[in-house]
């Protein structure tokens, strides 16, 4: 969905376009981002994310699913099954949903929460 140099994103559904939009708050603060929506999980488009991920060494993914065993270790297993060495993070959902609509829309990932990510994942 976007080119870039200096991390990937990797997400799918609504979170591409959360994505998107942390990539142009990113560019803002110098940071190129690359942002590939998968659409689908199976069949997972391994190729992809190997080559995206060799040329910037940083995955940031963004699921809307729990952080453990879920899409992001996936993700993660396929950057390590090939040997490729990066950096990795991810944002996902909070432990537990709470009811209150307000609350709900923090602990599901965000463009706040993302542009957070992608930061600490490009530092050092």
């Amino acid at each position: 969905m976007r080119e870039g140099k200096d991390l990937t994103m990797i997400s799918l559904g609504v979170s591409v376009h959360r994505c998107l939009s942390a990539a142009e708050v990113l560019a803002e603060r110098g940071l190129d981002a690359q942002v590939i929506d998968l659409r689908s999980v199976v069949p997972l488009d391994r190729q992809t994310i190997r080559e995206s991920v060799g040329k910037t060494r940083r995955m940031l993914v963004v699921d809307e699913d729990y952080k453990e065993f879920g899409l992001s270790g996936e993700l993660a297993a396929t950057i390590l099954e090939a040997g490729i060495e990066s950096r990795y993070a991810r944002v996902c959902v909070e432990d537990t949903i709470p009811y209150d609509r307000r609350r709900e829309d923090v602990a599901l990932p965000n463009v706040q929460r993302i542009v957070a990510a992608a930061e600490a994942l490009t530092k050092g």
